[in-house]
């Protein structure tokens, strides 16, 4: 017990009881080596042999007895309690739950304590049969859900094989790996393929094999990002009409402008402006709403004639304030 001593009794729970039956029982392999000997064959008991003696004719042969316990040796005494330390502890990890505790307090044995506590938690060995090829049933039709990762599909297969290993159902490695490959989302198929076609299975563990599958798909998700971000920005770049102009100073001859396009007249308005430029935006305009040349170069102002020659390829849209 001074071993354990340092380490806290794994609390019973009924829910995830696989996993506190291997807790307790490495606690109590470390507590004392004896104590799954105890545990698997009962408490220990001093015998003597009795030798071979005739009794009114009859020959009785040798055979053993339990011992007095005046007889008891130092080291048998030892031996003895450790029946009862190893009750203790599975009592004490019962603490929590008293009606469990309550079911296996009368147990005159860790044994008998141990088996009882199975029998609640597991059911028979018909009930442990049943669960076993329901679990089977489970691995043999186990595939990767919609949109699930990897790493949450390697938790649910390594949780179903943890299970199929407790009711003593076991499977070699490359089986496992075979298996595994073959449930695996579709986004990892390039991977698995070149995997099973350049890889020994028999000599790979299935973690090294999750291993190698996660880092392709970490750097698979992260190109997606980034040809994911390239793709917006392009888009956005596009929704928008960016153009240099000219300030003009005097505002009852702003003319706004737009470029002629040979499927429809397109009007520009200015949308945000700042110092060096104007974000423009495109609509639908009829031709009437625009200067013609000879409009413009009838117009006695040095300004729109200088535009008219400058920008040639320019439409001058019609202010109606504006007379000529």
């Amino acid at each position: 017990m001074q071993k354990s001593n340092s380490i806290k009794i794994p609390a019973f729970d009924k829910e995830n009881y696989s996993i506190w039956k291997r807790k307790i029982l490495l606690f109590i392999k470390a507590a004392n080596p004896l104590y799954p000997g105890i545990l698997e064959n009962g408490p220990f008991i001093p015998r003597k042999e009795i030798e071979a003696t005739t009794v009114n004719g009859e020959v009785i042969p040798a055979h053993w007895v339990p011992k007095d316990p005046s007889e008891f040796s130092e080291p048998e005494k030892e031996k003895m309690v450790l029946d009862d330390h190893l009750q203790l502890i599975l009592l004490d990890s019962l603490t929590l739950d008293k009606a469990m505790c309550g079911s296996v307090i009368s147990c005159t044995s860790a044994k008998e304590m141990w088996i009882r506590l199975a029998l609640l938690c597991e059911g028979s060995e018909e009930v442990k049969g049943n669960q076993r090829q329901i679990l089977i049933s489970q691995y043999e039709a186990f595939m990767a859900k919609p949109g699930e990762d990897l790493t949450s599909m390697f938790e649910r297969f390594s949780k179903l094989l943890t299970e199929l290993q407790i009711h003593g159902k076991y499977y070699d490695r490359k089986e496992l790996n075979v298996k595994f490959l073959l449930t695996l989302p579709d986004h990892l198929e390039h991977k698995t393929i070149a995997i099973r076609e350049g890889r020994d299975l028999n000599n790979i563990t299935f973690e090294t094999l999750y291993g190698i599958l996660k880092s392709y798909e970490l750097e698979l998700f992260q190109k997606r990002a980034i040809q994911s971000g390239t793709r917006n920005k392009m888009a956005n770049m596009s929704s928008a009409l960016v153009a240099q102009v000219p300030r003009i100073t005097q505002p009852s001859e702003v003319l706004q402008i737009t470029q002629p396009t040979p499927v429809q007249s397109l009007k520009i308005e200015e949308v945000v402006e700042d110092d060096e430029k104007v974000v423009l935006q495109l609509k639908d305009v009829e031709d009437e709403d625009f200067y013609t040349m000879e409009e413009l170069e009838s117009m006695d102002n040095p300004t729109m004639a200088y535009m008219a020659k400058k920008f040639k390829n320019f439409r001058f849209k019609k202010d109606r304030s504006y007379k000529p």
